[in-house]
Formats: structure tokens, sequence, C-alpha cells
């Protein structure tokens, strides 16, 4: 009974406080609903190529609207034909031989929609990539709108080292991955009227990876500095007031070759998302790219198909000497005032908090002992070190 009467003592209890904020209602005209929307790619580095294909929706009521049914093929400036699969949702994949993708060779898409309208793309040139020069990090600190509010962490870099031959245009895509743990295994849970302690103690759900695609946009041009690298480019931020980098931390970058076209409108999406605080992040309204509506020209067609070539490189982070975490702890303990007569009606199972021996009138939130409800995965991922 001492580890009980140890956790008894360490219930804190946590008030959050909550702010008003006005709202912002941008006017859109009525003719940028409905349109279609086409984002993809030919990359010469991947073995498979990708085309979404969605519709805006009303930014009231922003959903994503698959373009289903549709025929897709893609084709380079020598007459070759790529055809795509529908793997549903929008989706539309296939392969390319590697012979046909190298610097200079240009491609595009053409699309056929359900009903009688055809879309295409401009043809768009692969240039060529160098390799990722390396990825670090620094500790340095940032600031919310409240100046006096500083976040300490590290900040990403990267540095860029390209020949006279390369491209002069760049995007770096950024996909993060961290451990993170529960604080308990699984000891004693209540469902459905009955009491149940598990032997031996369940760790399965105490460890997880949680990778998510950051969706800010990096670009870089070295069109008009003498040498075609940049050194410390910023990537992201990762602050000590959240979970990231108490376990270890990986950033996986992807740098992209692009041409002068894809290099622009992807700066205007920067730009568009940047100045109304990722209003359309879902959907790059407003901004024009290289997609016609062949059946009539009249209807804009949004988004970019590009051809790139592109290399990748993984940094792990752990630990980072001298930094504090500050992050708010997720897991909280309630006491049952009235006993166990307090867990009808809530989600089942409840876990209780306790020992070896028993349990005491205290219920964990799920997330004490589930990792997987945080977003996360327990499956650890293969390039994670051990």
């Amino acid at each position: 009974m001492k580890k009980l009467r140890n956790i008894l003592l360490v219930i804190t209890v946590v008030f959050s406080l909550a702010s008003c904020i006005d709202s912002y209602t941008p006017v859109i005209k009525s003719n940028d609903k409905g349109k279609y929307v086409v984002m993809g790619k030919v990359d010469m580095n991947d073995s498979v190529q990708t085309v979404n294909v969605s519709m805006t929706s009303s930014i009231s009521d922003p959903n994503y609207i698959a373009a289903t049914g549709c025929t897709v093929e893609i084709l380079d400036n020598n007459g070759h034909n790529f055809p795509l699969r529908d793997d549903g949702d929008g989706n539309y994949t296939g392969e390319i031989d590697p012979q046909y993708m190298v610097p200079g060779s240009a491609f595009k898409v053409s699309i056929k929609v359900p009903g009688g309208t055809d879309i295409e793309s401009d043809y768009d040139t692969i240039s060529s990539c160098p390799p990722v020069d390396t990825i670090y990090y620094k500790q340095e600190s940032e600031y919310t709108n409240n100046a006096s509010n500083e976040i300490k962490g590290i900040q990403l870099y990267t540095n860029l080292k390209g020949q006279n031959s390369d491209s002069r245009y760049y995007k770096w895509s950024l996909t993060e991955t961290w451990e993170y743990h529960s604080k308990w295994p699984i000891r004693w849970y209540y469902y459905l009227g009955t009491i149940y302690h598990v032997v031996p103690d369940d760790y399965s759900k105490m460890v997880c990876w949680h990778t998510i695609h950051i969706p800010s946009i990096y670009l870089l041009s070295t069109k008009d500095l003498s040498e075609n690298d940049y050194t410390q480019f910023p990537l992201n931020f990762v602050g000590s007031d959240t979970r990231r980098l108490e376990y270890g931390y990986s950033l996986l970058i992807k740098q992209e070759a692009l041409s002068h076209s894809a290099y622009n409108f992807w700066e205007r999406m920067r730009l568009n998302n940047s100045s109304n605080g990722g209003l359309y992040e879902k959907q790059p309204l407003t901004v024009q790219g290289n997609l016609h509506n062949i059946t009539d020209p009249a209807i804009q067609v949004l988004g970019f198909f590009s051809a790139i070539s592109s290399h990748s490189k993984r940094i792990f982070i752990h630990p980072i000497p001298g930094l504090q975490l500050t992050f708010q702890e997720f897991c909280n303990i309630r006491i049952l005032r009235k006993g166990i007569i307090e867990l009808k009606g809530l989600d089942y199972p409840v876990y209780l908090v306790g020992d070896e021996k028993t349990y005491a009138p205290l219920v964990y939130t799920a997330e004490c002992v589930d990792c997987t409800l945080l977003g996360g995965v327990t499956k650890k991922p293969d390039y994670w070190p051990n």
C-alpha cells in the first residue's frame, strides 16, 4: 500500500484558462466554390507518382471533396503516355520507368472528369537536385504575440550545396516523428459493473510514436546569388512546451528542385497562407497554377502539376543538453468521492489507480495508460534507434 499512498500524495488540480478571439469571415466570391483542384507531380526520385483531384468547398463549411472516377494520365514531351490508377478518395497513382525521368524531360497531366470536363496542365521540366548537405539545430527562443512570452526550444536548419548545373529554385517538405510515453501501465479497470485486475501489468500502450507532415511551406531561390549554395536555411522550430523533445525527435526533410514556374506558384501559396493565418491551407483558393479547363476555358482550375527531382535526409535528436522541458502534463487523476458508484455512465473501460494488491477510489484519464489516444501508434518505426 505504500505505492498507493504515494500516488495519493501527488494528485494536483490543474485549472485551464480560456481566451476569447473575435472571429473573422473573409469575403469569398461565389464562383470560388465548386472549382476543380489538382495537385500532383512527377518526381524522378520516387517510384510512384501521385495526382490528387478534388473540388473546392465553401469557406464557411470547409470540406475535402474528392473527385473520383476520373481518367488520369501523365504525358512527357517525347510522346509517351503513363496512365494512373484510381486509388479512391481523389488519389491517382502510377509508375513511370526511370529511363524517361531525367533532368531536362518535361511532363504534363491530362484529366477527364466524369460528365465531360477535360483538364490539362502545362508542361513542367525536371531540374537537377543536389543531395541534402546537412541538417542540424541550435537552441534558440521564439516569442508569441506577447513579446514577453519566451518559448525556448530548438531551431532546425539545413545547408544547401548545389552545382551550377542544378536548379536555382528549392522547396523543402518536412515530416516529424517523436516518441512519447503514457505515465502508467494498465493495472486495474472497471467495465460494466465489474472491476478487473490485470496481471501482469499491461505495458503494451505505454510507448508510442507520432508522425505528422508539417504544413508550412519552405522555399529558397538562389537565382540572384553568385553561388548555388546557402548556409543556415531555417526550417521548423520545436518548443520546449511540447512533448516532442522528451524521449526522442526525428525530422525527415525532402529537398525538391523546382522549375521557375513551380517556385512562383508555391511562393504565392506561401504568401497567401501567411497573410490570412492559414485559412486556405486545405485548398489553394485564389492562387492560379498551370492547369486549364480545356472544355470550358472560362472556368478556373486551381493547383499545380510539377516535375521535380529530390533528395531526402533524416536527423534524430536526443537528448538536448541544458534544455528544460515545460509542457503541461496530459494525465489527470480524479477522486471518486462516492466510490465505485460514480463510475456508472462513464466511458468504459474506466482505469483505476492501484498497486499490485488493491485499487483506490481514484480514476485515471485514459491517456494516462493508453498513449494511442494522443494520436500515435505503438509500432516502432524501422528507422528509430534502439
